[in-house]
């Protein structure tokens, strides 16, 4: 990256090495890459899991970037299935505004892990996370979430159901997801989401 190129750019959803297959860059290391990059803050969102939270805080604050402490909830409940990607529960970003949204992003994320013991996977149910939504800002998911797949193959009025509920839980602090990385079902599902956001006065973000 050019000297200053990422100035004003946040990475809202960096994998540590603590999110298996996911991710290989160490906690402690994270808020060093992204003051090289010249960015002023940075999200650390592994699935499921908030091991590498503190550790990441620590060192990201010594380098001068702001934390910003966010998970990839795998959940069931809402929209569409696993993603053919991953053949994996689709996954929610959740980022912490606020002490209460750490502490509720901490229950959610214990939640994965002790009521998905039988599971192939930790799981969040959707009626969960309405539960615990107090001080979260939620991602819609992108790529490997709940309603882009569902968009990319044609389900317009089940995707829409789901982005109204995500919507109606969380209000001003829902946005849609956009991602682009040249994916053809990434451009499949683009139309959908950026008409239901102009449709919903819903802000999006990439």
């Amino acid at each position: 990256m050019a000297d200053g190129e990422g100035q004003g750019f946040v990475h809202l959803r960096v994998r540590s090495a603590y999110s298996l297959l996911e991710g290989a860059i160490k906690a402690d290391q994270i808020g060093k890459l992204a003051a090289e990059a010249k960015m002023p803050a940075a999200g650390l969102a592994d699935r499921a899991n908030l091991f590498g939270a503190l550790e990441y805080s620590s060192y990201a604050k010594d380098a001068g970037v702001q934390p910003i402490i966010g998970c990839a909830i795998p959940v069931v409940g809402i929209g569409g299935g696993p993603t053919e990607r991953w053949a994996r529960a689709p996954t929610v970003m959740l980022l912490a505004q606020d002490e209460r949204g750490y502490l509720n992003l901490s229950e959610l994320s214990s939640i994965a892990y002790l009521d998905s013991a039988e599971l192939p996977e930790p799981v969040v149910p959707w009626a969960k996370v309405a539960e615990y939504s107090e001080g979260l800002i939620l991602l819609s998911g992108g790529t490997d979430g709940p309603v882009d797949a569902l968009f990319a193959a044609g389900k317009t009025a089940e995707a829409s159901a789901a982005l109204a509920e995500m919507h109606r839980v969380f209000g001003d602090r829902f946005y849609v997801e956009l991602q682009r990385h040249g994916l053809p079902r990434q451009a499949a599902a683009e139309p959908g989401l950026v008409n239901w956001a102009y449709d919903h006065d819903t802000s999006a973000a990439g």
